[in-house]
C-alpha cells in the first residue's frame, strides 16, 4: 500500500450543497480547491466566505484558484463566428495559432485587443470561461497579470483572512507581487506552471510552492513529449512537495470505472515523486464517487 499520498478535489457547482459537503466531508480528500473560473450564483466574498465556513467545519484546507494570464472566453461564439473575444487583451507574433479544449486548432489571422480573428471558424460553439491556448507565439497580455474577478476575489480573501492562493500561468516574479499586494506579504501561493516560460521562472527563483498544470503546460510546449517529462522532473525538484494536476482519471468522464491508462499515468507520476495530486472539475462534477473509489484502488496497488 502506497503511503504518504494526498488528494485535492475542485469544488462542483457551489450551488449544488449536497455535492460541494460530499466533497468537503470526503475523508480521502486533504484540500480542497475553488476554481474561480466556474460561476457561482453569489458574490465573491459570499462564495470565499460559504468555502471557509465548510473549509472550518470539516478541518479541510481551502485553496481560492485565481486564473491570472490564463486565456480563456470571454463570451459564447457560435461555430460560424470566427471571431473569438477572450479575458485579456493581447498581442502576438505571427504565424501563431489558438488551441481549444477539444484539441482543435485555428491559424490566427488578425488580433484586435481581446478580439481574435481566425482564418477558419472553431468547429464547435465556444463557451464563456473555456480556456485557450496561443501557439508559436508567446501572447503579451496588455492588461496586467490579474483579472477583475481575480481581483475581486483576492479582495474577498483578504477581508476573511484567507492565505491559500493557486495562481494559473505564473511565470515572474511581478505576477506574485500582485498578489500579495491584496492578499498580504503572509499569502501562501501554489504557482501552477504551465508553460515554457513558467519552467524557466521555477530554474532561477525559489518558490514555496508548484503545481505541475499538465494539460495546459502540454499544449504550451506544443505537445512535444520530451520537453514535458523533462519539465515535470524540474517541476518535482524544485518543490518536493508539488502537485501534479490535470488528467487524473479523466476517462471517468465517459464511463463508470477508469481506463489502466489513468493507473499507468499516476504510477508514473508516483515513480518520479509526486506526493499531492488534483481531480479536476469535470471529473469531481460528475464521477466524484468513481474517482475516490480508483483512488482507493490506486493506493492499495
Amino acid at each position: 500500500m502506497k503511503q504518504g499520498l494526498s488528494l485535492i478535489a475542485t469544488i462542483p457547482a457551489i450551488q449544488n450543497y449536497r455535492d460541494v459537503l460530499k466533497v468537503f466531508k470526503c475523508p480521502r480528500i486533504s484540500e480542497v480547491r475553488f476554481n474561480t473560473g466556474s460561476r457561482s450564483p453569489y458574490t465573491s466574498l459570499e462564495t470565499v466566505k460559504l468555502l471557509k465556513e465548510f473549509a472550518e467545519k470539516e478541518n479541510k484546507k481551502l485553496w481560492i484558484d485565481i486564473k491570472g494570464r490564463q486565456l480563456r472566453v470571454d463570451a459564447w461564439a457560435d461555430p460560424l463566428y470566427e471571431c473569438v473575444e477572450l479575458n485579456h487583451p493581447i498581442k502576438v507574433d505571427f504565424p501563431a495559432r489558438i488551441a481549444f479544449r477539444n484539441g482543435s486548432t485555428s491559424q490566427i489571422s488578425h488580433v484586435d485587443g481581446n478580439k481574435i480573428f481566425l482564418m477558419k471558424p472553431p468547429r464547435e460553439v465556444l463557451g464563456k470561461g473555456q480556456s485557450v491556448n496561443i501557439i508559436g507565439s508567446t501572447p503579451n497580455i496588455l492588461d496586467g497579470y490579474l483579472t477583475k474577478q481575480d481581483v475581486l476575489y483576492l479582495e474577498a480573501c483578504k477581508e476573511l483572512n484567507v492565505k491559500n492562493i493557486m495562481a494559473s500561468f505564473v511565470e515572474q516574479e511581478d505576477d506574485l507581487e500582485e498578489i500579495k499586494k491584496i492578499v498580504g506579504c503572509d499569502a501562501i501561493i501554489c504557482a501552477k506552471i504551465e508553460s515554457q516560460k513558467g519552467i524557466g521562472f521555477i530554474v532561477s527563483h525559489s518558490l514555496q510552492s508548484l503545481m505541475a498544470a499538465r494539460d495546459d503546460l502540454f499544449i504550451e510546449l506544443n505537445g512535444n513529449y520530451k520537453m514535458m517529462l523533462e519539465a515535470l522532473k524540474i517541476i518535482i525538484t524544485s518543490d518536493p512537495n508539488a502537485i501534479c494536476a490535470s488528467r487524473i482519471f479523466t476517462s471517468l468522464e465517459r464511463r463508470e470505472s477508469p481506463d489502466f491508462s489513468d493507473y499507468e499515468d499516476l504510477e508514473m507520476m508516483y515513480q518520479m515523486g509526486y506526493r499531492r495530486f488534483m481531480l479536476c472539475d469535470n471529473v469531481c462534477n460528475y464521477a466524484f464517487d468513481n474517482a475516490i473509489k480508483a483512488w482507493e484502488e490506486f493506493l492499495d496497488a
